[in-house]
């Protein structure tokens, strides 16, 4: 008889700790399911994360018949393994359950939110989506579109199934800066930044004098100018220090 009962109470336990498991689980990953029918195609629709930070934008006729369409939001902890740095956020998985819907002839709309932070969000690193690539089991960067304005990264993607992630990308925000005589412009090379970028420069050493530039060219070569994070037009250097002195410390900042 003691037996009996010690083995009702190990079952016992054993059950309590599945159902701890399943709601431990169902805390780490958030689904929204979709059911697209004949209607629902021809219209499209967007899809949001439970979060509510991340939008799957699929276009009329984009899916071909009737599907689900899965929009999980993921803890990052599940994705740990995978991660060389830390996502700015959650991860978000998609995916249409019917492949036969999708035959890749056009894309589908993402955007993810920032999410909420203490500082000016458009005091930042340059932000990317990037998805994972099951097959090489890296994270790999989609052509993306970071607007501060919005507080959102955008991009496109062709795939009917995918794991994505705002990540930010390190770059050095203080260096030397250098000038030279380009268009006569607030404007700047880089070899960080690409060609179109707004960049706040301040001078390190007087705080108070900045400048707003556009990026219009690549440089300076970091292998020849190691501590060069940035080239300006002599109109925006002197905005900034004398062009007497040549090189000053700066401080780089992406705005858009």
């Amino acid at each position: 008889m003691p037996l009996t009962r010690t083995v009702s109470f190990v079952s016992i336990l054993f059950f309590f700790s599945l159902f701890l498991s399943s709601v431990h689980a169902s805390e780490l990953e958030v689904i929204v399911s979709t059911q697209f029918d004949a209607q629902t195609i021809v219209k499209g629709y967007t899809l949001t994360s439970s979060d509510g930070l991340m939008r799957l934008g699929i276009r009329p006729e984009t899916l071909n018949v009737a599907t689900r369409v899965d929009l999980k939001t993921l803890d990052p902890s599940i994705m740990q393994a995978t991660l060389t740095q830390e996502p700015l956020g959650n991860i978000y998985l998609f995916d249409i359950l019917n492949k036969e819907s999708y035959d890749g002839s056009d894309f589908f709309f993402l955007e993810i939110k920032y999410p909420e932070e203490e500082e000016d969000d458009r005091l930042h690193g340059r932000r990317r989506i990037y998805f994972f690539n099951a097959v090489t089991g890296v994270w790999e960067e989609l052509p993306s579109i970071d607007s501060p304005e919005t507080a959102s990264v955008r991009a496109l993607i062709h795939l009917p199934y995918a794991r994505l992630a705002i990540f930010e990308e390190d770059i050095a925000e203080v260096g030397e800066a250098s000038w030279y005589a380009y268009q006569g412009c607030d404007c700047a090379a880089s070899p960080d930044y690409p060609k179109g970028s707004y960049l706040v420069v301040t001078n390190v050493e007087d705080p108070e004098k900045s400048v707003t530039v556009v990026v219009n060219d690549y440089g300076p070569d970091r292998l020849v100018h190691p501590d060069r994070i940035i080239d300006l037009d002599k109109v925006a250097f002197a905005k900034l220090a004398s062009l007497g002195l040549g090189l000053i410390d700066v401080r780089v900042t992406f705005l858009q």
